[in-house]
């Protein structure tokens, strides 16, 4: 059973999933299709790495990711198929490997482009192609040549000085809560368990770190690390990036004493 995940910027009004969606059951009626999400922000790879990031290993092994934005061919560094922690990926090379995985990934291919080929809609008619040859049991080298190289997107990276880290805000959920680059092992590193403050916009500041959404009362700020260990500022039953007008890359603080 093939299964094949899709994370796109498509939105959900237009024809472009159906018509992605209908390319691969006209070629594999078997696969197994999941959408991850089709309302990544226009063009925001950050975003869309974000998400796939924290989604794909929920998957079996040998999944196959199609990942569908900012591939137009003349702006992007070619069509790529990768191989990296047993699971497959077609995009766009675009910089998103570099924010998906901390090291360069295991196999990489470049697809092969007729340079006749309509390349309005690659991800329905060159990454759907791949990923139903892939399904098939295809070797990834069976589907273009090897590349030794990637388009880079430096991610911002929490540091740490003294008492001090330093980090950023790395993606904002529909809640409204704020995902951050620090991760509960910088953070247990740096602190050795002294007190701390978490100093955020509009002079806030938050003291503890909190077990649940739900450990402080309604409309309060609180800290928590989330299931993938990274530092996450939420309000219980409320927005927190409207309220302290946090957004992507803004500076994050904590402060030991």
């Amino acid at each position: 059973m093939a299964i094949i995940t899709l994370t796109t910027d498509f939105g959900l009004k237009d024809h472009y999933v159906g018509a992605v969606k209908g390319a691969i059951l006209s070629q594999l009626p078997s696969a197994v299709i999941v959408d991850i999400s089709h309302l990544i922000e226009k063009f925001n790879i950050q975003d869309a790495a974000y998400i796939l990031k924290e989604s794909y290993q929920s998957f079996p092994e040998k999944s196959i990711h199609i990942i569908g934005l900012l591939s137009e061919f003349k702006n992007t560094g070619g069509y790529v198929v990768v191989e990296n922690n047993g699971h497959f990926f077609i995009s766009a090379d675009n910089g998103i490997f570099s924010l998906l995985f901390e090291e360069y990934p295991h196999k990489v291919v470049e697809l092969q482009v007729d340079n006749s080929q309509n390349l309005s809609f690659p991800v329905r008619d060159v990454f759907v192609k791949a990923a139903c040859l892939l399904a098939r049991g295809a070797d990834i080298s069976m589907l273009g040549t090897p590349r030794s190289s990637l388009l880079q997107r430096l991610p911002f990276r929490a540091t740490s000085m003294g008492n001090i880290i330093r980090g950023s805000v790395v993606f904002v959920d529909s809640y409204g809560n704020v995902m951050t680059n620090i991760s509960k092992s910088l953070f247990e590193q740096v602190g050795k368990k002294q007190p701390f403050v978490i100093e955020l916009a509009r002079s806030n500041q938050i003291e503890r770190i909190s077990s649940e959404y739900n450990a402080v009362p309604e409309g309060e700020i609180l800290a928590l690390f989330n299931s993938s260990g990274q530092l996450e500022i939420a309000m219980r039953n409320g927005k927190v990036s409207s309220m302290l007008n946090l957004k992507l890359n803004d500076s994050i603080t904590v402060r030991f004493q």
